[in-house]
């Protein structure tokens, strides 16, 4: 029995190696806990052959088992931004009236962005300085690529990329503007340091780093008027939170996250946020997952497919089921114009009326329900021994009709090939991480297509 123990520990030895005493992991693991952050003694950070930096536990980690707590004002959340009074100036002290004329033009995610290369720019003389320098250089999303090589991957990898990009270029010249026209005298180093390669690697800590946080039992974010906030379109629930960041996610992996909060501390307006009273207030992660000594430990990101996890997060899960082939509503509008079928304008309305014209792919198992509904008003809807509404909703229980399956192929045969073809090229490329990441996707693709097809 024992010697089985060690073959198995032994096995997992060679998946991971300690990291814990590398220089920069030192500093940052006497930094947290010099501000109060807890984590679990079981564990420490290594590093995966197949993750790449992660956390251990050393013991059995046990369902209900606290992975780590720490104070709330060791996270960057939107009290850091409101209240770095330096950092508000470049608004508020502006030649133009920014807050009015970038009212809700941006996202908090892209504020936030900013706000971290304003860290950045200060150097060693910043309060994170240890935990920035600890972040990852550069990132594995597919934004990074080569223009070369973005010609060739699949359209929907190349459709998020495009939507990034809007995104990044859109907010990066907006605080421009702002960053040069502020009257703040003490941000001359971040004038000179805010460059567009800087903002693209802010945005991407924040977008594959942030964990979902809730502030709203502590902060009241009503009255924003006169605040950086007044230039968020969407909400501000998101942080940065050290340590936790590092933990990997897995699909199967189960956790809780909750905000600890003195009975003291009571729901605060804007203008009365102070650090010292977020001391009393923890950010915890609890895992609701048994790990076994010498196993990584992992927390939940979402259920996501991978389409998702390698444009936003920069990796890719293997045998991913909830993976799928997306097709756009202009491109079967093109497909049916080819074999002479035009839509009326009572068939357009039905669609859209009905969703129909959205969320059409197909996965594992099959068409989506929408795209079945879609072929069926393409063929039935002039039937007069048909009620349409009722065979579309019927298509949830039932969805094999043959002759819809039929119909529909030579489009996907179609798509099959081009993805095949693009990965032909893409095979003459150099190998990386991130082409890697993108072929793995599109060859499920082929797999999703060609089980369509044979079914």
């Amino acid at each position: 029995m024992g010697r089985t123990q060690r073959k198995r520990r032994n096995k997992n030895l060679l998946n991971f190696y300690s990291c814990n005493n590398e220089k920069d992991l030192i500093l940052l693991n006497s930094w947290l806990k010099k501000h109060g952050v807890r984590y679990n003694k079981k564990l420490v950070l290594a590093v995966f052959t197949d993750t790449g930096r992660g956390v251990l536990t050393k013991k059995k980690v046990m369902a209900g088992e606290e992975l780590m707590n720490l104070p709330l004002n060791l996270t960057i959340n939107v009290t850091s931004l409101l209240m770095d009074v330096v950092f508000c100036r470049i608004f508020l002290e502006n030649k133009i009236p920014c807050l009015l004329k970038y009212n809700f033009k941006v996202s908090f995610q892209s504020l936030m962005a900013f706000y971290l290369v304003y860290l950045k720019s200060q150097g060693n003389e910043c309060k994170w300085y240890i935990y920035l320098e600890s972040l990852p250089k550069v990132y594995t999303v597919p934004y990074f690529l080569p223009i070369e090589i973005k010609e060739h991957i699949d359209d929907e990898i190349l459709s998020v990329i495009t939507k990034q990009t809007n995104v990044i270029e859109h907010s990066f010249h907006i605080f421009d503007e702002i960053l040069k026209n502020t009257l703040c005298d003490t941000v001359q180093n971040f004038k000179s340091y805010y460059s567009i390669s800087h903002y693209e690697w802010a945005y991407f800590t924040v977008n594959t780093r942030c964990v979902y946080m809730d502030l709203t039992k502590v902060i009241d974010l009503q009255n924003i008027n006169n605040s950086i906030l007044s230039l968020i379109n969407d909400n501000t629930k998101i942080s940065l939170c050290p340590y936790l960041d590092m933990i990997n996610h897995s699909p199967n992996a189960r956790n809780e996250t909750k905000l600890l909060i003195n009975k003291e501390v009571g729901v605060m307006p804007v203008t009365k946020i102070d650090e010292s009273i977020f001391s009393d207030v923890r950010f915890s992660i609890y895992t609701k997952n048994n790990f076994d000594p010498y196993t990584q430990v992992f927390i939940c990101y979402g259920d996501s497919h991978n389409l998702k996890l390698i444009t936003e997060y920069g990796f890719y899960l293997p045998s991913n089921d909830i993976d799928f082939v997306s097709f756009q509503f202009d491109k079967v509008n093109i497909f049916l114009n080819a074999l002479g079928i035009k839509l009326s304008n009572d068939q357009l309305a039905f669609i859209i009326n009905h969703g129909l014209d959205k969320e059409l792919y197909i996965d594992l198992r099959g068409l989506s329900f929408n795209f079945y509904g879609l072929l069926m008003v393409i063929k039935y809807y002039y039937d007069k021994n048909v009620d349409i509404s009722r065979l579309i909703y019927s298509a949830a229980i039932c969805s094999d009709d043959r002759v819809l399956i039929e119909f529909i192929k030579p489009m996907v045969n179609d798509r099959l090939v081009n993805i095949q073809a693009a990965l032909s090229k893409l095979s003459n490329f150099s190998k990386s991480f991130i082409l890697e990441n993108c072929t793995n996707l599109m060859c499920q693709y082929v797999k999703i297509l060609e089980k369509f097809i044979k079914c």
